[in-house]
C-alpha cells in the first residue's frame, strides 16, 4: 500500500472518531463550512488534512471552504499564515506601497526571510483590477484589500514550501486559484489504484490534464503505483519458478527396498 493511502485511511480514522460528536459537526457547519452540506464539508477537511493541515486548524478557522458553484475551494486565514511565516524565519515586512500604472492601483510589499543568517528579501507587485469583486470592503477599503493579497504573494514567494498551497479568501476570485485547489489528490489515487498493470496506469496518467500531470503530488502517485505493480509482478514470478520437491524418486527407492528375512 502507497504512503498516500496509508495517509488517508490515518485521516479517515481520525474524522470518524471527530465526527461521533454530533454538536462539533454542527458547529462546523454553522461557521467554517456554513451553506456546505455535511459530505461536501467531509470531503474538503478530509483533503485538508491530506494537505498536512489539523482537524484543530478547522475548528478555529485557521482554514476553511469557499463554495464555487458545486465545487469549493480552500483558504486559510491571513494570520495563520502569518503565524507559519514567524515560525519559519520572518524578520521583517515592509509598509505598503501604493502606485498607479495606466490607471490602474498597484500595490507592492516586501517581506523579509532569515534562513542561516543570510536576510533575503521577497517583493511582491499586485494590481487592483486583477482581485477586485468590486462590492463589500473591495468597495469600501480597495486599499487594505489589495495590501493583504500583496502580502500574500510575498510570503508566498518567501516561503514556498510551507505555503506554496495557501490563499487567502480574497485572492479566490483569480480563476487561477481557484484552478489550483480543484486537483483531487484523493480521487487521482483511487484511479491509479485500480490500474492493474503499467499499461493501465499509464491510461490513466495520460487522461489526467496537463496540469495535473505537471503536479509534484500527482507524479509522486503514480510511481509508487507502478512500484506496487512491478514489486507484485515479480513477486508472481517468483512463486512461478519455485521447484516444487520431487520424491519420485525416492519414493521408488524406498518401494525397491528388499528386506532379507
Amino acid at each position: 500500500m502507497s504512503s498516500t493511502n496509508l495517509i488517508v485511511q490515518k485521516v479517515n480514522s481520525e474524522l470518524q472518531k471527530q465526527f461521533e460528536d454530533k454538536e462539533t459537526v454542527r458547529t462546523l457547519l454553522t461557521t467554517t463550512f456554513k451553506g456546505m452540506s455535511e459530505m461536501t464539508m467531509r470531503k474538503a477537511i478530509l483533503e485538508g488534512m491530506i494537505r498536512g493541515f489539523e482537524f484543530k486548524d478547522f475548528l478555529n478557522k485557521d482554514v476553511y471552504a469557499i463554495s464555487f458553484g458545486n465545487d469549493y475551494s480552500l483558504v486559510t486565514s491571513i494570520d495563520y499564515t502569518r503565524k507559519v511565516a514567524a515560525q519559519n524565519g520572518l524578520v521583517g515586512k515592509s509598509a505598503p506601497v501604493y502606485g498607479m500604472d495606466n490607471g490602474d492601483m498597484t500595490c507592492s510589499i516586501t517581506v523579509k526571510r532569515q534562513v542561516n543568517g543570510i536576510v533575503g528579501e521577497y517583493t511582491s507587485l499586485v494590481y487592483l483590477s486583477e482581485y477586485t469583486t468590486k462590492k463589500n470592503q473591495w468597495l469600501s477599503k480597495p486599499r487594505t484589500m489589495l495590501a493583504k493579497v500583496a502580502e500574500m504573494h510575498a510570503l508566498r514567494m518567501a516561503f514556498p514550501e510551507e505555503l506554496s498551497k495557501s490563499y487567502i479568501e480574497d485572492e479566490s476570485t483569480q480563476k487561477t486559484v481557484v484552478q489550483e485547489e480543484e486537483i483531487n489528490l484523493l480521487s487521482i489515487s483511487n484511479t491509479f489504484e485500480n490500474a492493474k498493470t503499467v499499461e493501465e496506469l499509464n491510461d490513466a496518467f495520460r487522461a489526467l490534464s496537463v496540469r495535473e500531470k505537471a503536479n509534484k503530488e500527482v507524479v509522486l502517485l503514480a510511481k509508487e503505483r507502478k512500484q506496487s505493480i512491478l514489486d507484485y509482478d515479480n513477486n508472481k514470478v517468483k512463486d512461478a519458478e519455485v521447484e516444487v520437491p520431487d520424491n519420485t524418486h525416492d519414493e521408488s527407492a524406498q518401494r525397491g527396498v528388499v528386506r532379507n528375512s
